[in-house]
């Protein structure tokens, strides 16, 4: 796969432990180096940083909707896409901005369209 830049932005609220954030994002994202930024936690990796959440996105089989949301949200060579934070907390995944805390931000920039078609093969799309 051509090469890609992942970023992945948390802001993290005095309410919330940053251990258990830097959890989260670590399983989320495992190889992926964070680091506390003011009131974020950002974390930048490779493409291997994405391969676990695409994993995930197969295993819960919908890939057909994260396949229309990453297209959606794609603008020239990145991606960002919204992830909630709770169902992270188990190993699941939600897209959106509707949780109690604002979304893990994770953008993704190079040749997203590599990361597009992974998502097409999962979904089965022709």
């Amino acid at each position: 796969m051509p090469s890609l830049e992942v970023t992945v932005t948390a802001k993290v609220f005095p309410t919330e432990s940053e251990e258990r954030i830097m959890e989260i994002l670590s399983d989320t994202f495992p190889g992926m180096k964070f680091e506390r930024k003011g009131d974020y936690i950002v974390g930048k990796g490779d493409e291997s940083s994405i391969d676990n959440l695409i994993n995930m996105i197969g295993r819960e089989k919908i890939a057909a909707r994260a396949y229309v949301l990453f297209k959606k949200r794609k603008r020239g060579n990145s991606i960002l896409i919204p992830l909630e934070r709770d169902p992270l907390a188990v190993k699941r995944i939600s897209f959106g901005e509707d949780g109690e805390f604002p979304p893990i931000w994770v953008e993704i920039r190079g040749d997203v369209d590599a990361i597009l078609a992974r998502l097409r093969n999962l979904a089965d799309i022709r």
